[in-house]
């Protein structure tokens, strides 16, 4: 498999890092959503009210870890689009997500990668997708030979520098078991 392309940065003054060159990347999976089909409405699943629930029932959690992306990118159907919602309403963000075609279900790093290269003053970066996607990106990141993300989970990864293969850190990853009270 060829490796994505990593970050790519025409101008050093407008790149996504922080004061210290860090940036930082959320990776949330959709909630809990109806049943998976192999029919072409898959893609309008959405989420269950359970799922809603156990999303809401995060932000306080998400609030105590001082969540504060610039930028939140999702996917575009309904289970990722009502995830992401909730977390910036959970949050108290005051810019709603952002939907990317790029972030739809088979997306990798680099589909994510040029999808965040489109906001590029964006330091902490948050993508709110589908699996297997996330959890490979993830590997891809930071080298982890495995990753599972559970529906509803969220993660962490941190960088030095720019967002590279194998350059990541896994600085946390929430399982939704985490979330209820």
């Amino acid at each position: 498999m060829p490796t994505p392309p990593s970050w790519p940065i025409a101008d050093p003054k407008h790149s996504p890092t922080d004061t210290d060159g860090s940036v930082i990347l959320y990776f949330v999976r959709h909630g809990e959503a109806g049943h998976h089909s192999a029919a072409a409405d898959d893609d309008e699943r959405r989420l269950t009210a359970a799922g809603t629930d156990a999303l809401r029932e995060a932000a306080s959690l998400w609030r105590r870890l001082n969540l504060r992306p610039d930028l939140v990118l999702t996917s575009p159907l309904p289970r990722a689009l009502r995830t992401a919602e909730l977390v910036v309403e959970g949050i108290g963000l005051p810019s709603p997500p952002v939907l990317d075609d790029r972030l739809r279900p088979g997306a990798d790093w680099g589909n994510l990668a040029r999808a965040m290269a489109g906001h590029p003053d964006a330091r902490r970066v948050m993508f709110v997708g589908h699996e297997p996607d996330l959890s490979s990106a993830m590997c891809l990141l930071t080298g982890a030979s495995s990753v599972r993300m559970r529906k509803g989970g969220i993660a962490c990864v941190e960088f030095p520098g720019v967002p590279e293969p194998g350059g990541g850190e896994l600085a946390w990853l929430l399982d939704p078991d985490l979330y209820e009270r």
